[in-house]
């Protein structure tokens, strides 16, 4: 499995912006509501403290059985964050209530974001100035730079010790309102990661570049191989460091590197599980070159009326239905390629799509599935202005972002349907030519009968 999936580099940055700015807004619509605390200590297997690590809690978002992280560079401003003392204390404070998960951050994080960004960041956003974003740098970031020293091996919460459920899911979990969450006790590792050096032949370090990693590896036992990759970045003196999510079993690996069209390789080398190798050289036959030139900036236009939405890309996962023991009502998220897809796929279970009716059952629908796109049972599509649940009950409760949210140039009588987002689980009208139709490829089902009959 690669660890790093290829994205259309245009659509990959509008849909990051996208979310940037609905993180920001989630926080700027909490900061009016109660938020929550989470606070304890870090330590390692052994049970020693792990001092001044910077620590974060963020957004994130259930994928199958998986949790994952919804955090990019751009949205690290969204992050609750604080760094543990001498005793591996620490104390995170305003946590929205939503989905979130806990993680380590590099040693080095602030030095990673151009000076004054989240000021940068809160002025583009009062101002809805998506240019301001990409002026600031921060989008020539890649999650690669964002890559924490330490993994959450579990994290135990009032007695209940949870675990990831593999080296590539999160800890997820949400902090009601008010709460404050005392005495948790996370443990941490060291990753297992490389460190290496990228040189010209002459000596001269490749400086702050940006390299294309990629690396096989074979079990010792002869038993399985693999390969993966990634974008690490190289610092002023030719140095990088890259983490290996592939630990769990003692391999010979080969690793390459390569800029621009020059291509070099380091290996064998047999690593053991949690094995930290220093000393890597990856030598260019070849004297220096000039750097590549920075990426070109994406023109952004606040009054760019967007194309109708291309055929999404539907995840894979096995649903099930869960019980809110609040009303006895069931649950399920599916994908779908449409709305029209889920409504029938509703139909057919003899199901509806959700319907939303007070504040408690919006809590509990983001506890359990996140904050993400879904596909709600609200429209207005019988009569312009007023919004009706699919199931004939009526609007008794509403949690609207406001209508400019998003900056969309779409006349207010074509949004007919509604979406939940990543802000706090909020909803959005959309109209065909929405962007954010071609983020929203799930929907939640609702059976008011529970699961009586199966």
């Amino acid at each position: 499995m690669m660890k790093r999936l290829p994205y259309t580099k245009g659509l990959f940055l509008l849909i990051t912006v996208v979310l940037f700015f609905i993180g920001l807004g989630s926080h700027s619509i909490a900061a009016e509501a109660e938020t929550g605390t989470f606070s304890g200590r870090v330590i390692d297997v052994e049970g020693n403290p792990v001092a001044e690590l910077p620590v974060m809690i963020g957004p994130t978002m259930a994928i199958g059985p998986g949790i994952h992280p919804a955090f990019s560079p751009m949205s690290y401003p969204t992050t609750r964050r604080a760094r543990t003392d001498a005793e591996g204390r620490f104390s995170i404070t305003g946590i929205d209530a939503r989905m979130s998960y806990f993680s380590a951050l590099p040693q080095n994080v602030d030095a990673l974001f151009p000076k004054d960004l989240e000021t940068k960041i809160a002025k583009a956003m009062e101002e809805k100035d998506f240019a301001a974003i990409y002026t600031s740098g921060v989008t020539e970031m890649e999650t690669d730079d964002f890559e924490p020293d330490y993994e959450v091996l579990s994290i135990d919460i009032r007695g209940i010790t949870f675990y990831p459920r593999n080296d590539f899911s999160r800890i997820g979990f949400s902090v009601e309102p008010g709460s404050d969450i005392k005495n948790v006790k996370v443990i941490v590792q060291p990753r297992m990661r490389i460190r290496g050096r990228v040189l010209f032949k002459d000596g001269t370090p490749l400086r702050n570049a940006r390299l294309r990693l990629a690396f096989n590896y074979t079990r010792a036992d002869g038993q399985g191989h693999g390969s993966s990759g990634g974008n690490p970045r190289t610092d002023a003196d030719g140095y990088f460091l890259f983490n290996l999510d592939e630990k769990d079993d003692t391999a010979n690996y080969t690793f390459s590197v390569a800029y621009q069209e020059l291509e070099a390789t380091a290996g064998p080398v047999l690593l053991k599980p949690g094995d930290r190798l220093d000393g890597l050289t990856f030598t260019f036959d070849s004297e220096p070159i000039a750097p590549e030139p920075p990426p070109q900036r994406m023109p952004f236009n606040r009054s760019t009326d967007f194309p109708s939405p291309k055929p999404i890309s539907v995840p894979a996962f096995d649903a099930a239905w869960i019980v809110n023991p609040a009303n006895g009502h069931a649950y399920k998220r599916v994908p779908c390629e449409s709305r029209d897809a889920a409504v029938a796929q509703a139909t057919e279970e003899k199901a509806h799509l959700v319907t939303i009716n007070d504040a408690e059952e919006q809590a509990w629908l983001s506890a359990v599935f996140g904050h993400e796109f879904y596909w709600i049972g609200l429209s207005d599509a019988k009569k312009e202005g007023q919004w009706q649940w699919d199931n004939g009950e009526p609007l008794t409760y509403e949690n609207w972002l406001p209508d400019d949210f998003f900056s969309e140039v779409s006349d207010a009588d074509e949004r007919d349907y509604a979406v939940t987002t990543f802000t706090d689980g909020k909803w959005y009208a959309v109209s065909p030519k929405s962007i954010l139709l071609r983020m929203t490829a799930m929907a939640i089902l609702e059976k008011p009968d529970g699961l009586d009959g199966q």
